[in-house]
């Protein structure tokens, strides 16, 4: 119940829109959720089950995360990432065409790696088939100038299902642990304090500039479009981990700052998931 009536008047700060959290202690298995089946825009989060398919099909030897793909006019998109600025005809690894989608949130990167792996058709049947994520859809590539027909978001799905995926990569169940590792280091470079680390002692250039690692280490992927904020990952404390996936929908603040309704709900549900640690 206090977990409850925490999340609802988190939920009433969205002032209309709608919160989503799932979590899991894996130490106890503990668990916590809020709203957790209700369908919500995935937002740039879907970009780790993206990143985990390419990477389990390197591992089975169905493609070459070195092979080199080259960037085209065509293939350019906009918004979030650095590939649309630079210059054309560059090329790039798989590999690091997949640091840049979760690390930067790059668009280009996030579909060209998408197209890779055999596009929306391929993730998504892996994800309902093997990841249990049988309400999560990716419905198209990123794109922002949408035909008639075209949905409406990139992709959708349950705060469950993506936090059920974030354990998996955590206990070492997407492929193999190699697998694994390759996802989870990339959702550590991941620097938004934005949201669930806000309130919580995380400093994300602790080892760059040769100071103490605070208490909390992060392995995680963010999501932004209007309207929404999400946030989903791995919290860490003393060898403790927490898997975790919040979710927000209809939040009308046009702000694309810190100061966003949505990133300050993300990160007042952090800070009581903190209580978890002790």
């Amino acid at each position: 119940m206090m977990w409850n009536e925490a999340f609802v008047q988190i939920e009433e700060s969205l002032q209309g829109g709608v919160l989503g959290v799932a979590a899991t202690f894996l130490p106890t298995g503990e668990t916590v959720f809020y709203n957790a089946d209700v369908v919500f825009p995935t937002a740039s989060v879907i970009k780790i089950a993206i990143v985990a398919e390419l990477f389990r099909q390197a591992d089975a030897g169905e493609l070459d995360p070195q092979q080199k793909v080259t960037i085209t006019p065509e293939s350019l998109t906009g918004g979030s990432g650095v590939l649309a600025h630079l210059s054309i005809g560059q090329s790039f690894s798989l590999a690091d065409l997949a640091t840049l989608t979760i690390m930067v949130s790059d668009n280009t990167a996030s579909n060209l790696c998408l197209a890779a792996v055999g596009g929306p058709s391929a993730v998504n049947q892996r994800m309902e088939n093997e990841w249990g994520m049988a309400e999560t859809r990716i419905h198209r590539p990123i794109r922002f100038t949408l035909a008639p027909d075209d949905p409406p978001h990139t992709a959708t799905g349950t705060p469950r299902d993506m936090m059920h995926l974030v354990q998996l990569l955590a206990e070492g169940r997407v492929g193999n642990t190699t697998v694994c590792a390759e996802v989870l280091r990339r959702m550590a470079l991941v620097r938004d304090t934005e949201k669930l680390p806000r309130y919580l002692d995380y400093n994300p250039y602790a080892e760059t500039l040769q100071q103490p690692v605070p208490p909390f280490t992060f392995q995680r992927k963010t999501g932004e479009v209007t309207g929404v904020r999400n946030d989903a990952g791995l919290i860490q404390q003393g060898g403790q981990t927490l898997a975790v996936c919040v979710y927000t929908k209809g939040v009308h603040d046009p702000r694309w700052t810190a100061a966003h309704r949505g990133s300050e709900a993300i990160a007042q549900v952090g800070k009581q998931l903190g209580a978890f640690f002790g």
